[in-house]
């Protein structure tokens, strides 16, 4: 029984809510929403990015990746302004007193039709905290090794990125490991990036659209690796006119088309590159080697496709498919053995590669709800082959025979997502999700067969030697919302849970993710960030020079998840609108990383992998600076970053913190480019890096001279600690030349002239320990170790020219 006190309470309470809630739905009653799609007004391909702005309210919005926005605005009279890097600015006024559906078409700038310019987007103080948006224009013209254009290599001129090793694609991100980035292909995991044994990247520059770089504040979307997420996204497709590019280089020859299927509907993109050595290899080797004692031969394609199907304003469908192929033939012949052998001869094939497959539908649901279903097919595979023919005498009898070792691995993903963003004002954009993927692990089969005799039926073959081939699923739901809290600041605060289940073992975790901005003034922002990641699996690597057999093997019941912690706090800057300027800290921690034991590497077979690394914890830290002038004929950047990261592992280096192998003190990247004319740009980069960590012996006991103890020269050896040892720092500098001699309209032709590593600096690829014998006055052998090293490039000149139509 309630007071007539306590009533009357509840009935005020009761009141002043129901006054309250009127009062709210009265004021979301004068809010209208406008939504739709920005696009290029001549191709019709949606835009990434583009910022839409009610100049009467300053409220504004931005559009995904599928060039979807919504803006909120109280009832009335509004001015939109809509704007694109290198597009003109769209405004239109009118009164607002509905929900609106306002698709708005770019159109791009004059600059842009008459000349080549290379347009950076600005970092701006509005920027979000730990992303850097790549500009596709920057790719293509920064200078590249054989004249190809990479976007793994333009990605490591970023502060915090830096490459792995001389040459090759792979790169680390803030202390982490190359396993340790997620690289996104239209929302797709690739898990080889590599063409030409890592010198080269997959991705065809002519089928890029967006590329973005998360490498802290990571949105909650994204998980699965502890270090970055590198979100690339292809082109669509031109929906009123056939268009398209073609491109020789001294590597590569490459193509791009796109085009209309049913015009302002239905639209497709074709883009293919092969490498052609392969069709001169054998003639030269003809040449050099009249014998035919050994041939090599190799080549490597790409080829990215794209149709997008437009229902109305509100419904799309696209079907995207990836197939990348790397292909190395080896073929040596012996000389004959008279009496003994004839005709013998070794074939060693290898080839990697990924293929996808994968569908996607999007629908606007509401003006301000937005939902994406994705299903994928995803494949990446490696095989070796060894065989060995020979004829033989036997008995005064000649008998053939042939062995043949074939070794396949891979790893195939089969994934269904469901994803919604939901902007119910211009104080909140939300986004949830779920994802499945069902892991199909193939970490090796090795077969074996062979023939002995002429007869069929000495015909032998092995079956399947052991494969832990193993299934998994992983499963990640997520929710996170960037909200307009009172001004100046902007919070962004999600949440992801995974869970990974194999064989008998389920893992789970739940990693929390918050970033925050507040802006001082119109060009001035302090920006934070924390996030949470986690990895289920891990990447097993030899140490060859070339050939290598990286296997993925997900976690087990020895070998725990790894997980990372990062927190990140950086100052950004507009001089002048001149001048973009940030400086950016960070600390992060990482947990059961893996480490091979001392004495243990890996060789191409995983069995028994487990017992062969250690787990252990990770830590780095460091500071990066940068400056950026994004626009004018003289447009560039420098970049500085000091940074630390270590290892600790209870039965590696005594317990003891070490260095990690890419360890780096020391980046600095200087990136220029000047427009001369309306034909001719240059542009120069300079890049700097201390040298990698490596364990060399401090100290080798030679052995008492014992039979078939150990070789000559070999002994007992003595380390202090490992990664004991810092590499020669590494630096190099590259210019490149675009020169357009006529335009005509969207016909016209590009040469490019470009010089990698002009001074010829022989930076280090590989040291090894090398041992010289020599006799003393006595006539005994002496023995002595020297360090050698492997460099790969010198200077190399390169020339490519590109026809647009």
């Amino acid at each position: 029984m309630l007071y007539p006190k306590a009533n009357r309470t509840m009935s005020k309470a009761l009141l002043s809510t129901g006054i309250g809630l009127l009062t709210f739905f009265a004021s979301e009653a004068q809010n209208h929403t406008i939504s739709g799609y920005v696009s290029d007004l001549s191709s019709k391909e949606i835009l990434i990015g583009a910022t839409i702005i009610d100049d009467v309210s300053g409220k504004g919005a931005s559009t995904n990746s599928y060039g979807f926005y919504s803006l909120t605005l109280p009832a009335g009279n509004i001015r939109i302004r809509c704007q694109s890097v290198g597009y003109l600015t769209y405004e239109k006024d009118f009164n607002l007193i509905s929900d609106t559906v306002l698709n708005i078409p770019l159109s791009q700038s004059a600059s842009e039709l008459e000349e080549i310019v290379v347009i950076a987007r600005r970092h701006s103080v509005n920027a979000k905290h730990g992303a850097t948006d790549v500009p596709i224009e920057k790719i293509r013209n920064t200078p590249a090794l054989f004249g190809e254009s990479d976007l793994m290599k333009s990605l490591q001129y970023v502060p915090g990125v830096q490459h792995a090793t001389e040459g090759k694609s792979d790169l680390t991100v803030r202390g982490g490991s190359p396993d340790q980035n997620l690289v996104l292909l239209d929302g797709n995991a690739l898990y080889n990036i590599n063409h030409l044994f890592g010198f080269l990247s997959v991705f065809n520059t002519d089928a890029l659209k967006n590329v973005t770089l998360y490498k802290s504040a990571f949105p909650a979307r994204f998980g699965g690796r502890l270090s970055s997420v590198i979100d690339v996204n292809t082109k669509d497709g031109n929906k009123e006119k056939i268009a398209g590019s073609a491109t020789v280089g001294l590597l590569a020859a490459k193509f791009n088309l796109e085009g209309p299927v049913i015009k302002d509907k239905t639209s497709f993109t074709l883009s293919a590159r092969r490498s052609y050595a392969d069709l001169f290899m054998g003639k030269i080797q003809e040449w050099t080697d009249e014998d035919g004692n050994s041939r090599d031969n190799f080549y490597f394609y790409d080829l990215n496709a794209k149709l997008h199907h437009k229902f109305n304003d509100k419904t799309s469908f696209h079907v995207m498919a990836y197939k990348g192929v790397d292909s190395y033939k080896n073929r040596m012949r012996e000389k004959d053995i008279p009496g003994e052998r004839t005709h013998s001869s070794t074939h060693q094939d290898w080839s990697w590669g990924n293929t996808i497959v994968a569908a996607r539908f999007n629908r606007s649901l509401a003006g301000n709800l937005f939902m994406n279903a994705n299903l994928s097919y995803n494949r990446y595979a490696y095989r070796t082959s060894i065989e060995e023919k020979f004829n033989f005498i036997e008995s005064e009898k000649e008998k053939s025979a042939h062995n043949r070792l074939r070794y396949d691995s891979g790893i195939r993903d089969y994934t269904g997502s469901l994803e919604w963003e939901y902007i119910p004002s211009t104080r909140h954009y939300v986004r949830a999700g779920a994802h499945f993927v069902f892991h199909h692990f193939r970490p090796e089969v090795f077969r074996l067969s062979e023939n002995v005799g002429n007869a069929i039926n000495a015909d032998y073959q092995s079956p399947a030697l052991p494969s832990a081939r193993t299934h998994a699923k992983e499963t990640a739901v997520y929710v996170e919302d960037e909200w307009t809290a009172a001004r100046p600041f902007i919070l962004n605060g999600g949440v992801r849970l995974s869970t990974f289940h194999v064989r008998e073992k389920m893992y789970a975790a739940l990693d929390p993710r918050f970033s925050a901005r507040c802006l001082l003034d119109g060009s001035t922002s302090v920006k934070a960030g924390y996030s949470r990641m986690r990895q289920y699996i891990h990447l097993l690597s030899n140490n060859s020079l070339l050939f290598q057999t990286d296997l993925w093997v997900p976690v087990t019941d020895k070998v725990k998840p790894m997980n990372s912690n990062q927190y990140s706090v950086g100052v950004y800057k507009t001089f002048n609108r001149l001048f973009d300027f940030s400086i950016e800290t960070y600390y992060k921690t990482m947990d059961n990383v893996i480490e091979y034991k001392d004495g243990a590497s890996f060789s191409g077979s995983s069995a028994s992998w487990e017992d062969k690394v250690e787990a252990g914890k990770g830590r780095s830290y460091g500071m990066e600076l940068s400056v950026e002038k994004p626009s004018g004929k003289l447009t560039g950047s420098a970049a500085y970053a000091w940074a630390k990261t270590e290892r600790r592992f209870e039965r590696i280096n005594d317990g003891e913190w070490f260095p990690a192998r890419f360890d780096r003190r020391h980046t600095a990247n200087l990136y220029l480019s000047y427009r001369l004319n309306r034909k001719m740009d240059l542009t120069i980069q300079w890049t700097y890096a201390s040298g990698d960590r490596m364990t060399i012996p401090l100290m080798v006991v030679e052995a008492a001279d014992i039979p078939d103890a150990w070789k000559p020269g070999e002994g007992l050896t003595q380390f202090d600690h490992r990664n004991n040892y810092r590499l020669p720092a590494y630096h190099r500098l590259d210019i490149g030349m675009n020169y357009t001699p006529k335009k005509e309209g969207a016909r016209y032709g590009v040469w490019n002239f470009s010089i990698y590593n002009l001074y010829n600096r022989m930076n280090t690829f590989k040291l090894y320990v090398q041992t010289d014998v020599e006799k003393d006055a006595g006539g005994k052998n002496t023995y002595t170790r020297r360090l050698r090293k492997i460099t790969l490039f010198p200077v190399l000149p390169s020339l490519s020219y590109t026809y647009n139509f």
